[in-house]
């Protein structure tokens, strides 16, 4: 890690993906720099692989914020928001998601952010999940796109919806119907509709992330025309 808070230049978001299939002696290490609330929570989980994923995600998460604020990662002080969003007072801004093996974490030196990772998977009832979920507008683009393609279209558009919704801090308290986001390829403006939230469309970044192969991800963020860049994180010492 050669990242520093300072070094974090506005307008800019840093986003980095790994993995959390790890060795057990990482696992192990990773268990060592959690808190006692998340070793709790870890140890509710009934499957082991949900456990290692959970603490191995949390791990990396300290880890960079430990790089950037000159921290060490179990010295990390989350606080809460009312839906339980974690941010640190002094900054910087962050949000990670992990799915299946795969963790993205995004850090930016200001505004609210938010980041989705999905596994691309078989959906059962994909069509009716949209018709429950989605906003009228999503749900008919879904029903019209050609049956090879509404997979990947499903989860551009899940993505979209759950970065912006991880971005306000409200998570899927708030209804997914509420308000419409463009799944196109690439776009960075892809808010098109907000319904009661107080936002305006305008004033946000919301697109498709670069991922691995098999994924699809996704960022949303209250700054317009930021851009994108790779987190220097060096992972291999957990």
């Amino acid at each position: 890690m050669t990242t520093r808070l300072q070094d974090l230049r506005p307008g800019v978001v840093y986003v980095w993906e790994g993995r959390l299939d790890v060795p057990a002696r990482a696992g192990t290490a990773a268990r060592a720099l959690l808190s006692r609330d998340e070793r709790a929570r870890a140890d509710r989980f009934v499957y082991d692989r949900h456990r290692r994923r959970y603490t191995v995600a949390q791990a990396h998460l300290r880890r960079v914020l430990a790089g950037l604020t000159g921290t060490s990662p179990a010295g990390i002080d989350f606080r809460f928001g009312r839906h339980g969003k974690p941010h640190l007072p002094g900054g910087p801004s962050f949000n990670q998601s992990h799915s299946e093996e795969r963790i993205m974490i995004a850090v930016a030196a200001e505004g609210r952010v938010g980041v989705d990772i999905e596994e691309i998977r078989m959906v059962k009832h994909m069509l009716g999940i949209a018709a429950r979920n989605f906003a009228r507008d999503e749900s008919a683009r879904l029903h019209t796109a050609p049956a090879h393609e509404r997979r990947e279209l499903f989860f551009r558009l899940w993505t979209r919806k759950e970065a912006f919704l991880k971005a306000l801090g409200v998570g899927l308290t708030h209804s997914l119907r509420s308000f419409s986001v463009d799944p196109s390829p690439g776009t960075a403006r892809g808010l098109l509709e907000v319904g009661d939230l107080p936002e305006d469309p305008a004033e946000w970044h919301l697109g498709g992330l670069p991922c691995s192969e098999g994924a699809e991800a996704a960022l949303a963020v209250d700054r317009a025309g930021i851009e994108v860049e790779g987190l220097r994180y060096d992972a291999a010492g957990l």
